[in-house]
């Protein structure tokens, strides 16, 4: 005789299904509430990622020793952080920080002239949802009022970077342990090809970032403008935002120049031009040779979906974490469950 309680044999399918849907479910809606935690624990993933990148820098240059090439090569990573927050404070905090004070300004004069047409309304629009859905002026202004906050999760992010980079092994032998066992083996080559790919992409972005700080600076400066320097500081940082942050560091020095007057800004316009036509028919193809080649479109929806589910912070992390998911498709779906040959990432 059945137990009454006891489930029939045709039902215990449907439940055990019922119970990792709402199982996936709980697990999604915790990641949703702890997303700001996640944007964390990720850029903490990214800053190892840097540091050891560091360390193999330290090793090619003739430190044999791995633990004395990591501390070298965290060492290196802090004072280039160190150096850029002295130039965007010190030298040049004074000028940037009023470009920043002016930018809402400016972002919400260029909103309300852009909404009076429908393709303006369309791309207001789509930069909302990149700002989580609220003004984009509003956002950005939150985001230099919460200077504090972001220096504090920065502390956080490079603390937990230092932990993981300094013994990343029990993280990664925990997730192919709670991999099944005849999944292990391509767990264990995704791995492998993400810490690669964001390595390269590190790599990429530092190069694009320093010739681009370079090149706008010296642009502004045939332009006429004053604060070239700190404006060239302000568009190479923003190159590790693809297409939306390059476009929002335009802003302050098209600003400058519309109040300076004269042939100024339009001298600005054409700086801004001719460094996008370098950048988008020269610099980044070359560098993207050696790095995953991902579709500038894909790039750029990516970055506005993010900023839509997480804010502006997620804006941020945005290219690292659609490195991550191309390459774990490319890896999980194309390789290993339809069989396709295709090539991994290319070797640094």
């Amino acid at each position: 005789m059945q137990a009454p309680f006891k489930p029939s044999p045709e039902d215990l399918t449907y439940l055990r299904r019922l119970g990792w849907t709402v199982l996936i479910a709980a697990i999604l809606m915790m990641a949703w509430r702890a997303s700001d935690l996640l944007l964390l624990a990720f850029g903490s993933l990214l800053g190892a990622v840097m540091f050891r990148s560091a360390a193999r820098l330290m090793q090619r240059i003739g430190v044999r020793n791995w633990s004395v090439a990591m501390g070298l090569g965290t060492l290196l990573v802090l004072a280039a952080f160190g150096a850029i927050g002295y130039l965007l404070t010190v030298q040049f905090g004074t000028e940037l920080g009023a470009m920043l004070s002016n930018l809402p300004g400016t972002l919400e004069s260029i909103e309300r002239g852009l909404s009076t047409t429908k393709v303006g309304r369309a791309v207001v629009q789509a930069g909302e949802a990149a700002a989580g859905g609220s003004k984009i002026a509003d956002s950005l202004s939150d985001l230099v009022r919460g200077a504090g906050e972001i220096l504090l999760n920065f502390v956080i992010v490079m603390v937990g970077a230092m932990f993981i980079a300094g013994n990343p092994r029990p993280y990664r032998n925990a997730v192919v342990l709670m991999t099944p066992p005849p999944a292990r083996a391509t767990m264990q080559r995704a791995l492998d090809e993400m810490s690669l790919a964001l390595r390269l992409w590190l790599k990429a972005k530092l190069i694009t970032m320093t010739i681009m700080a370079v090149v706008i600076g010296g642009s502004l400066w045939m332009a006429g403008l004053e604060s070239w320097a700190s404006l060239g500081l302000l568009g190479g940082l923003s190159e590790f935002v693809p297409y939306v942050g390059p476009a929002v560091a335009m802003l302050p020095a098209i600003g400058l120049a519309a109040s300076e007057g004269g042939d100024v800004v339009w001298h600005t316009v054409v700086a801004f031009l001719a460094v996008r036509v370098i950048e988008g028919w020269l610099l980044t193809p070359f560098i993207n040779r050696s790095v995953v080649s991902i579709p500038p479109a894909l790039t750029l929806f990516t970055i506005l979906g993010v900023g839509a589910v997480f804010g502006v912070y997620g804006v941020f992390f945005a290219g690292a974490l659609l490195v991550i998911a191309f390459v774990g498709v490319r890896e999980f779906y194309l390789r290993d469950t339809l069989g396709e040959d295709i090539d991994g990432v290319p070797r640094d």
